[in-house]
C-alpha cells in the first residue's frame, strides 16, 4: 500500500515540476520578446520617449557610458539622447538572446555613422559596425538592471579615434 502511494505522489511532484518549467520558459520568452521591443522601438525607432514603458523608474545601468551615473530612467533617457544625437542614424540588430526566467541575455550588433558630436567630440562622419552583450534583468514587466559590454576598442579604432592593431607583416612587429 505504502509503494501505492508513492506513484500518485511521484506523479504530482513530476507535473508540478514540468509545470514550473513551462512557467519559467513562459517568463522568458515574453522577457526576450520586451528586449526586443525596447531594441526596436528605443534604439531603432529613435524614441527615447518609449523609454518610460520599458524600463522601471528606478533602472540601474552597471555599466553607464561616459558622463553618466547609471541610475534612474532621467539618466538613461539623457545617455541615449546622447547617443543619438552622435550617432542619428544608429541601428540594432539582434543575433541572438538567450532567457533564464526574467534575465535575458543578448548579442547585438550596433551599425551606424558618427555624424553628430559625441562626448565633447566632433563627428567623424565615419561608420561603426560594434559587437555587445546586454544581459538585462525584467521585474515586474519592465527592465530593473543592465550590465553591458560592447567592444569600444574596435569602435575607436573605426571611428579614427585609436590607432588600428598591429598585423604580423607590419614594420612594428618586426622590430
Amino acid at each position: 500500500m505504502k509503494n501505492l502511494l508513492s506513484i500518485p505522489v511521484i506523479a504530482i511532484i513530476a507535473f508540478s515540476c514540468n509545470t514550473m518549467n513551462n512557467s519559467a520558459g513562459m517568463n522568458a520568452e515574453a522577457s526576450k520578446a520586451k528586449v526586443q521591443s525596447f531594441y526596436d522601438a528605443v534604439i531603432n525607432g529613435h524614441n527615447t520617449a518609449m523609454i518610460d514603458s520599458f524600463c522601471a523608474a528606478d533602472f540601474i545601468d552597471h555599466n553607464p557610458d561616459q558622463g553618466h551615473s547609471g541610475k534612474g530612467i532621467d539618466d538613461l533617457k539623457a545617455g541615449f539622447k546622447d547617443f543619438f544625437a552622435g550617432f542619428p542614424d544608429i541601428h540594432v540588430k539582434t543575433n541572438f538572446m538567450i532567457a533564464e526566467g526574467d534575465t535575458v541575455m543578448a548579442h547585438v550588433t550596433l551599425t551606424g555613422t558618427n555624424s553628430g558630436a559625441m562626448g565633447g567630440m566632433p563627428a567623424t562622419n565615419k561608420q561603426v559596425s560594434i559587437d555587445g552583450i546586454d544581459v538585462i534583468v525584467i521585474k515586474d514587466g519592465k527592465a530593473a538592471e543592465r550590465w553591458g559590454f560592447f567592444d569600444t576598442e574596435k569602435m575607436m579604432q573605426e571611428l579614427g579615434m585609436m590607432p588600428q592593431p598591429a598585423t604580423q607583416d607590419s614594420p612594428a612587429k618586426k622590430k
